[in-house]
């Protein structure tokens, strides 16, 4: 059972000050459970005994936070941890997660009204099309349905609307890459992510990996050790990567952009690796990229969120022409033959 994000987020906050005030990790949990005691927050209360009792037992911090907290925080405690930077780390990915937090609302929003339009017109077509479709045209031979109406049964009456729903459920998955759907230690998916799919879940890694990183190297950890790292307490979408970037370093490779081109990181992102200056640190070149990375994965999900938001309004306006057209039309149909 995970905390909401946000909890997550706070009580790692709270304990990366903790840090800071020059507290053990094991005095940070029990001042921490003192103020949750205090106010009497059970679920905060069960998670810091839970480390308690973890670290009395000498075991490390990281993996006892996966009961509790999302795989990428978990792998950001476990390596900070394992390289002494626990609290850089935490402060570095603070910024990180702000940026997270904002374009996901700023790309959920604009959303949530044309997908409830479709959902209602959904609805409304599949009632139309089984509740008063038949009952009027039964009234009319099928050789004088209106065409429009012979497209609103056709489409209530067979595949077409579920395959509308397919698509658009194809769309998400195909630019999204659900991290519970999308394995990338699947060979089909590091297939189809050669080909642009899983843009977002990988824009988001490659920012992961890119401050991660950093916060590393600025530590004096070097890149294949940083690597290594990251490979033991990180996702598998993560993984995957590190085994490939790690191979290359062993076969002498030292240009950041041939080291980080495994199909993580868009072209536009190595093309900056690629044009550091050269009297530069790796680490400085990387700090420079990591900030464009996530701007790079903002504007990603904003140009998939006009995708999709013509995508929605298209549906839209389609099945509306085809509801109201087909029922008013064959409606005009019975009104002219009434009257004759």
């Amino acid at each position: 059972m995970h905390l909401a994000r946000t909890r997550q987020l706070a009580l790692l906050e709270d304990f990366a000050l903790g840090l800071t005030d020059g507290l053990s990790p094991l005095q940070c949990c029990h001042a921490l459970y003192d103020n949750a005691r205090r106010l009497k927050l059970s679920t905060e209360q069960r998670v810091i005994i839970h480390l308690i009792q973890q670290l009395n037992q000498g075991k490390p911090l990281g993996p006892a936070l996966d009961k509790w907290f999302a795989a990428d925080l978990v792998m950001l405690v476990a390596v900070g941890e394992h390289s002494g930077i626990l609290e850089q780390l935490l402060q570095q990915h603070q910024h990180f997660e702000r940026q997270r937090q904002q374009a996901w609302q700023q790309f959920w929003k604009p959303l949530l009204y044309p997908l409830a339009m479709m959902a209602l017109a959904f609805v409304a077509i599949y009632f139309i099309g089984h509740g008063v479709m038949p009952k009027l045209a039964a009234s009319l031979p099928e050789s004088q349905w209106p065409m429009l109406s012979r497209v609103l049964l056709l489409a209530t009456h067979s595949v077409i609307i579920p395959a509308v729903l397919c698509v658009v459920l194809f769309v998400v998955i195909w630019s999204w890459g659900p991290p519970l759907l999308i394995n990338f230690g699947w060979r089909w998916c590091r297939l189809l992510s050669h080909y642009g799919a899983f843009l977002i879940q990988r824009y988001f890694s490659a920012v992961l990996l890119l401050q991660t990183t950093t916060v590393l190297m600025q530590a004096g950890t070097s890149l294949d050790k940083s690597f290594a790292a990251i490979q033991r307490y990180g996702s598998n979408t993560l993984g995957v990567h590190m085994q490939e970037m790690r191979r290359k370093l062993a076969q002498g490779e030292r240009r950041l952009p041939q080291i980080f081109d495994t199909g993580l990181l868009s072209a536009r992102m190595l093309f900056r690796l690629g044009n550091g200056s050269r009297n530069a640190s790796e680490q400085g070149t990387l700090l420079r990229v990591a900030s464009y990375a996530a701007l790079d994965a903002t504007q990603a999900l904003t140009r998939l969120r006009t995708g999709l938001q013509v995508f929605c309004y298209g549906v839209i306006f389609a099945l509306l022409v085809i509801m109201l057209g087909g029922m008013g039309t064959m409606l005009m149909q019975l009104t002219q033959q009434s009257s004759l």
